[in-house]
């Protein structure tokens, strides 16, 4: 029996294409998180569970939020790098990390839009 690779698990140009759709998809992610967990804390809905980031936050929403938007910007940046100058081997292993940091970033906005849906 022969088990076929996922698209998105092979090695050539489909799967660089991966990179930047993941990419891209994290650094709004990552955007969406920075604003509801910010309004959240605004109308004390939440609490944030990361005390790296309660820390930032306890400084400045605004400190905060510009730290969500240079990761955006960095995930953005270092996907591209990768997907213009990395040799495959290296693609599919950030192209693997971005998936995990995809799921996590998905369940994360998941309880997001669940406390929103309940306003």
């Amino acid at each position: 029996m022969h088990m076929k690779v996922l698209p998105i698990l092979k090695g050539g140009y489909m799967g660089k294409q991966y990179i930047m759709l993941f990419g891209i998809s994290i650094a709004v992610l990552n955007l969406f998180d920075g604003i509801a967990t910010n309004y959240g804390l605004m109308k004390k809905l939440i609490e944030e569970m990361n005390p790296i980031m309660d820390l930032i936050i306890s400084i400045h929403p605004a400190l905060f939020m510009a730290l969500k938007v240079c990761l955006s910007l960095l995930i953005l940046f270092v996907s591209y790098r990768v997907y213009t100058k990395s040799k495959v081997y290296f693609q599919r292993l950030y192209l693997l990390t971005l998936v995990g940091v995809f799921c996590l970033y998905f369940g994360i906005c998941g309880v997001h839009l669940y406390w929103l849906s309940l306003l």
